[in-house]
């Protein structure tokens, strides 16, 4: 597994580790250095990816190592494209050499930009950022690999991640923080515009289903909880909790309002996937967890 100390990458070691796999986990070096047992291996670096490959004679790569969201490094775009393009393209490439039966890699379904409405697998992406188009480059160099040299390779577009373990900043974890400590929010975000957050045991159960599938007739999957919620929703969710706070969102925006659905049916039916964490459920762990955090 690449990324093995990132915030998915740690739940799924910790979910393989509970079903007796045998995992060779890996990450950047200031990463591994701080884990018992994981293995420093920059993705950009083909030869190290090569010879971790090589040695570890897998049956399966979970890759995982990349840049986490459009949040992080904004200001150094190349950077984005050489981790995530660059680094997709080296897992195949060994997992190719070395004869890897199946690679899952992790895109996002940031590739589908600022559509709206409904999308699914077929809709055409319209990205815009960086972040986004790196993430789509990976995609395509996996159908590459795929049809050309016959690498085994599923692509899973995630929705935005959430739970316990996320260090990254988000939007979400800003607001439920000043939300436990008592303090009011008001969000830019408009009250009408579509969200799509995918608890992290849902992504985790995502990237299992798509390891451990049978020979599948797609090779990407969006990996959602498929209807969007209104950030309105979200913010009377949150007030639910804690009674007494206040959360107030951006005017609604009826022209901007995202994506109404990111359709999970061919998830369910290839792989068999299906989100299982409602939204409140999700947010009632995330906050015991925060709170938990704010009482050391």
């Amino acid at each position: 597994m690449t990324g093995a100390g990132g915030f998915l990458g740690a739940a799924l070691v910790a979910e393989l580790w509970a079903r007796g796999a045998d995992v060779v986990a890996t990450d950047i070096g200031p990463v591994a250095a701080t884990v018992d047992g994981m293995i420093p291996c920059e993705v950009t670096d083909f030869d190290r990816v090569d010879a971790v490959v090589k040695e570890g004679a897998f049956a399966t790569i979970l890759h995982c190592g990349a840049v986490s969201g459009p949040m992080v490094m904004p200001d150094r775009p190349l950077d984005i494209w050489r981790i995530n393009a660059g680094g997709i393209t080296n897992v195949l490439e060994a997992a190719r050499r070395h004869a890897v039966p199946r690679v899952v890699t992790c895109s996002t379904s940031e590739v589908y930009g600022d559509r709206s409405g409904r999308v699914d697998e077929t809709s055409r992406p319209h990205t815009a950022s960086v972040y986004g188009a790196s993430k789509l480059a990976g995609e395509e160099a996996m159908l590459g690999y795929a049809r050309e040299h016959g690498v085994d390779a599923i692509a899973l577009r995630l929705s935005w991640i959430y739970g316990p373990g996320r260090q990254t900043p988000t939007t979400l974890d800003a607001l439920l923080r000043a939300t436990i400590a008592g303090r009011d929010s008001t969000l830019p975000m408009p009250a009408d515009a579509y969200t799509h957050y995918l608890h992290i045991d849902d992504a985790v159960q995502g990237v299992m289903c798509a390891a451990t599938a049978a020979d599948t007739g797609s090779r990407i999957f969006n990996i959602t909880t498929g209807l969007g919620v209104p950030m309105a929703d979200v913010a009377e969710t949150i007030m639910g909790l804690y009674p007494g706070v206040q959360v107030k969102c951006g005017a609604p925006n009826p022209a901007g309002r995202g994506i109404a659905e990111i359709d999970n049916s061919l998830a369910a039916r290839e792989i068999g996937f299906a989100p299982r964490i409602a939204l409140v459920d999700g947010l009632k762990r995330l906050c015991a967890a925060l709170e938990d955090t704010a009482r050391l």
